[in-house]
């Protein structure tokens, strides 16, 4: 669930300046060669002990591990304070080292790595992605769509448009088979919504935050469905990575067990920390006071997750399949770090296990 703090204590890095200096980080520079060698057994002394997480917008749950890790002393066990902002472009802020790390959705962390920008995906973040889709309450089959305005992604080019069109067509809407109108109305779901209870729009992709509104305007709500689709993945500077190993591989550690506390016993089970969580989510200024009324499994988002950050080329490869992107190899010794962080916790790296929508 989406949510906004009442009070940011975080850095904000503006659009218009990431995307010059994502360009300029596409520009040849030199770097070291080759993956680390990170050695057997615990990872040296941290090289840089200030480490900055840049994600896209403040969430209650979807960046939450960063927020247990930090308040449940895990990263101060790793020698390591953590400093969370928000980045208009995450990916220029890693590249040019206005953030450390960031979390991106991985078509964009593919495409970027594409252009030659020097960053390394480290980890995943959200292994599985939800699909929910609302239609008007007159709808009844994908052949009354025809002839309307549906809303598939917030903005022109947004590769999720793809996933979604193949979701709906699994699950017996195929919205290629009529003739409707795609409209962009923002890149926000709440914009989509507002399209929605004014009848503009006859479907749209919707989060939690969106479903009550939805159900008070009178909405059918047509597919809910999980997919084991990398959502976002975590990514850190190519020179950075490289040069400060031991920060990483201690990093990814703490934040392994940040996941697992949210996760916790599992993904798909009633999160046995849910009550700590909420608590420390509260003392960091966010609103918990909807999702202490909740009952549902799904409370802290730890579907989502897969507890030891899977990734891996079949992600990779699903990511380039389902949004349609140009085909390029997956470099897998950007995993080391994660590798090494999930052998010292005694994790391997296997992929998600299919959960039921609840």
């Amino acid at each position: 669930m989406r949510t906004t703090r009442n009070r940011l204590g975080i850095a904000v890095v503006g659009g218009a300046a990431a995307l010059t200096l994502l360009a300029a980080c596409a520009s040849p520079t030199p770097t070291p060669e080759g993956p680390v060698d990170l050695g057997d057994g615990e990872p040296g002394a941290a090289e840089d002990t200030s480490i900055t997480v840049a994600i896209p917008f403040p969430d209650i749950t979807m960046y939450s591990m960063f927020t247990l890790a930090t308040d449940l002393g895990y990263y101060e066990d790793e020698g390591l304070t953590v400093e969370v902002i928000t980045a208009d472009n995450v990916t220029a802020a890693v590249a040019s080292g206005s953030a450390d790390i960031g979390v991106e959705s991985t078509g964009t962390v593919i495409d970027a790595i594409r252009g030659g920008v020097e960053i390394d995906l480290v980890s995943g973040h959200y292994c599985r992605q939800n699909f929910d889709f609302a239609v008007q309450s007159d709808v009844k089959s994908v052949d009354d769509l025809d002839g309307t305005s549906i809303v598939l992604a917030g903005t022109p080019g947004d590769p999720a448009e793809f996933q979604r069109a193949q979701v709906l067509k699994e699950e017996g809407w195929d919205v290629s088979s009529i003739n409707a109108e795609v409209v962009y109305p923002g890149p926000g779901s709440e914009s989509w919504t507002e399209f929605f209870v004014n009848d503009k729009i006859t479907l749209q992709p919707f989060y939690a935050d969106d479903r009550a509104a939805l159900e008070e305007h009178g909405a059918n709500i047509v597919v809910e469905s999980l997919r084991n689709w990398a959502n976002d993945v975590q990514i850190a500077g190519t020179k950075w990575a490289q040069e400060n190993p031991n920060t990483l591989v201690r990093f990814l550690r703490a934040t392994l067990k940040g996941t697992d506390f949210m996760t916790a016993p599992a993904p798909g089970e009633f999160p046995e920390n849910a009550e700590e969580a909420l608590d420390i989510y509260e003392a960091n200024d966010f609103d918990v006071a909807e999702l202490r009324e909740s009952d549902s499994v799904w409370i802290l988002d730890g579907h989502l997750a897969c507890p030891n950050l899977y990734f891996d080329d079949e992600a990779w490869d699903t990511t380039i399949e389902t949004q349609k992107l140009e085909p390029l190899e997956f470099d897998s010794d950007q995993l080391v770090y994660l590798r090494k962080a999930q052998e010292l916790l005694g994790l391997d790296n296997e992929g998600p296990a299919t959960l039921t929508y609840p």
